[in-house]
């Protein structure tokens, strides 16, 4: 029997698909069946995955040393996603400690990629292990899995120190993120909802709140935007605009009142600085006289001689 899908929408909608021309899924288009480990179409798509990761590789002798951390029969929540009764995609919950679950053997056929469903998935594990009253989550990818890399990003997973046997693995990637009730995650993703947009800044008294709709289309066309969320709330986001390759302007920094003080804005800091560390510049306009310290912490240097200027319509 098919479950529910519990979709949690971190981010409030995906960047999968867009553009592409393929058809995008929905969760209703998209049954998840929970199934035990030795379920045949669970085994096929991991056949699948490890085919897939062989190739990607560049062989599957490369491979052999990743052979005993992905056996199925170590899976305690596998999930199997079904477009039209066939078995599209997979993924699993493996416990790691009291605290922390693992993601493993998630897994999108090559025709369906692109169409939502590695997203559904990702939900639905991040679900499953909140039910499970776990604190974090953590997972290991490579590098070279660049889809892979960004749909666990805009979920909230970040670049986490290489853990357990991958550590001496220079070419895993390890990423994690808190689930707990009071866990603060970063999603880095242009797709965020009217609502939450216009909530978090009327929260700092913005007057661009009262443009939320005109606030989606442009948080979606920015170089770089990362979220900052507690449960389903949005508390925080800073947005990057760039031309590419030498200056990138640091057009929204704000934290909402309640979450102030808490490091937030200085964590979304630190990651766009490792972003844009090849950059020529990074620049951003402190309004208020009082801020400037604060930026000043983060290495950002007054403009000597420099007066911001402005056409205003507000």
């Amino acid at each position: 029997m098919g479950k529910e899908v519990a979709v949690e929408q971190l981010c409030k909608g995906t960047e999968e698909g867009k553009g592409s021309g393929k058809r995008m899924y929905d969760a209703e288009q998209v049954i998840l069946k929970q199934v035990d480990h030795e379920d045949i179409d669970f085994i096929n798509l991991c056949k699948e995955l490890d085919l897939f990761l062989d190739q990607a590789i560049g062989g599957a002798d490369k491979r052999e040393k990743y052979k005993g951390f992905n056996q199925t029969d170590s899976m305690d929540y596998v999930v199997v996603a079904y477009v039209d009764h066939r078995p599209v995609g997979c993924g699993a919950l493996r416990q790691y400690s009291e605290e922390e679950i693992e993601v493993k053997r998630v897994f999108v056929q090559e025709a369906f990629r692109g169409a939502h469903i590695g997203a559904l998935i990702l939900e639905d594990l991040v679900s499953r292990a909140k039910q499970m009253a776990y604190k974090r989550m953590i997972l290991e990818t490579g590098a070279f899995l660049s889809l892979s890399v960004r749909l666990y990003e805009r979920y909230g997973f970040e670049r986490i120190e290489n853990y357990g046997a991958y550590k001496d693995m220079p070419e895993s990637l390890c990423m994690g993120r808190g689930i707990g009730e009071d866990a603060v995650y970063y999603c880095t993703g242009r797709w965020i909802a009217a609502d939450d947009l216009r909530e978090l800044f009327a929260s700092v008294g913005w007057l661009s709140a009262q443009y939320a709709d005109r606030l989606v289309k442009a948080v979606q066309k920015a170089g770089t935007v990362i979220s900052a969320w507690q449960d389903q709330k949005l508390i925080g986001l800073i947005e990057v605009l760039d031309d590419g390759e030498l200056t990138a302007y640091i057009h929204y920094l704000l934290v909402h009142p309640q979450y102030q003080h808490r490091g937030i804005a200085g964590h979304m800091l630190d990651a766009v600085k490792l972003i844009y560390q090849d950059y020529l510049y990074l620049i951003l306009l402190s309004e208020k006289q009082s801020t400037i310290p604060f930026y000043e912490k983060y290495d950002f240097a007054l403009i000597e001689g420099s007066t911001p200027m402005q056409i205003r319509h507000l």
